[in-house]
C-alpha cells in the first residue's frame, strides 16, 4: 500500500493579480476538498508578500494526486490562472511521523 503524499505548492501572482489568483484558489479548495483520496488542501496566504499563495495539500497516495491534477477544477485554474501566474513552486515529500 501506498503511503500519502504531502504536496506543498508555493503560487506567487504576477504583480496585480493576486487578488484574481485568490480568488481562483478559494474556488479550487473546495471542490479539490471534496475529492477521494483527498486528506488535506489548504490554501494559505504569505505573511509579508500579498502574491505569494502557499497550498499544503495531502493525498492518499501518488494516484490520487495525479487524479486531481485531471479534474475539471484543476484544469480550469490552470487554463485560467496560469498566465496570471509568475512562478510556482512544488515541494513533493513524504511525512516521516
Amino acid at each position: 500500500m501506498s503511503s500519502p503524499i504531502t504536496l506543498i505548492a508555493t503560487l506567487t501572482a504576477l504583480p496585480g493579480y493576486a487578488e484574481a489568483v485568490e480568488s481562483s484558489l478559494r474556488q479550487l479548495v473546495p471542490l479539490s476538498q471534496a475529492e477521494a483520496g483527498c486528506l488535506q488542501y489548504n490554501l494559505h496566504s504569505h505573511q509579508e508578500q500579498a502574491n505569494r499563495f502557499i497550498m499544503v495539500e495531502q493525498w492518499q497516495d501518488a494516484e490520487a494526486l495525479s487524479a486531481h491534477q485531471q479534474t475539471a477544477h484543476f484544469k480550469h485554474f490552470v487554463e485560467t490562472c496560469g498566465s496570471l501566474l509568475e512562478s510556482v513552486d512544488h515541494q513533493l515529500m513524504h511525512r516521516i511521523i
